[in-house]
């Protein structure tokens, strides 16, 4: 149970970064500093449903020595209601160039229980990718290690593929499309794929039905997951496109996560159709 929540945490962070290739991305980012986002939970164990965690996301803009950049930060809590099962307490955040949406420095700082981590990417980018490289820092429970990997432009980190798909361009893509992206993660690099599989019209618990994309990614079967096509993802069906929900089928259940609330968007929020 512990490590299944910790892992349905992160694929929130994981999976929406399904356009990381530049041939699908649109020209214009599609969110802006001042944005937060907090997102709900939920396990189903039986016919009981229980709120287990929240995530909270948001977007600053800054300028450094005439480059113009974000920070992007994400941090995931379980309530204090499920904490007696297990605690968790975690931030992620990246600092990216906004143009590209290069990710230059990572950090994921873990307080799980009595586990604790801290683990920095520092991304080293070259022209023509000739030499690019990604640097790794992990401190595991006062344990240090270091590595590298070489890497080129398309390969992100968790958070920023959250927001790569942000900036899609939904014109470029057709029904039944299968598309590969790729995953820097404790350093391997993953290659993955995610189908577009159309339009749907959803209703969350924050009372409000949205017109939303729907997609499913390519799972890997085993511990969590018996189903490669066990999950599927919805995002807002307007030029936001908010990551809006996440269901997914594991061994023990069934999971949610939610869109509770979002403000300060780039764009109207037109995918809503009632409350």
């Amino acid at each position: 149970m512990k490590k299944t929540l910790l892992f349905i945490i992160s694929l929130l962070f994981i999976l929406p970064s399904a356009f990381s290739s530049d041939k699908f991305m649109s020209d214009e980012i599609a969110f802006k500093g001042g944005e937060r986002a907090t997102y709900h939970i939920y396990f189903n164990l039986g016919p009981i449903w229980l709120h287990a965690g929240n995530v909270n996301f948001s977007v600053k803009e800054r300028v450094d020595k005439n480059v113009p950049l974000f920070d992007l930060q994400l941090a995931g809590s379980t309530i204090k209601s499920f904490d007696r099962f297990y605690c968790i307490r975690d931030t992620f955040s990246v600092t990216v160039q906004q143009k590209g949406l290069l990710p230059l420095y990572y950090k994921e700082v873990k307080h799980e229980d009595s586990y604790f981590s801290d683990k920095r990417y520092r991304f080293d980018w070259k022209e023509n990718d000739k030499g690019s490289k990604v640097y790794f820092d992990f401190n595991k429970r006062g344990k240090m290690s270091y590595d590298s990997l070489p890497i080129q432009r398309g390969v992100l980190d968790l958070i920023t593929s959250c927001y790569h798909i942000r900036s899609v361009d939904m014109k470029k893509v057709k029904k039944g499309q299968m598309i590969p992206f790729r995953l820097v993660l404790d350093k391997e690099i993953y290659d993955l794929t995610v189908k577009y599989c159309g339009e749907e019209t959803i209703k969350l618990k924050n009372k409000k039905k949205y017109k939303a994309l729907k997609f499913t990614p390519k799972l890997v079967t085993g511990d969590i997951f018996e189903e490669e096509d066990a999950m599927s993802i919805y995002v807002s069906n307007d030029e936001n496109h908010v990551p809006l929900y996440i269901e997914a089928k594991i061994k023990v259940g069934y999971v949610k996560v939610m869109l509770n609330d979002i403000s300060n968007t780039k764009y109207p929020m037109s995918s809503v159709v009632s409350k």
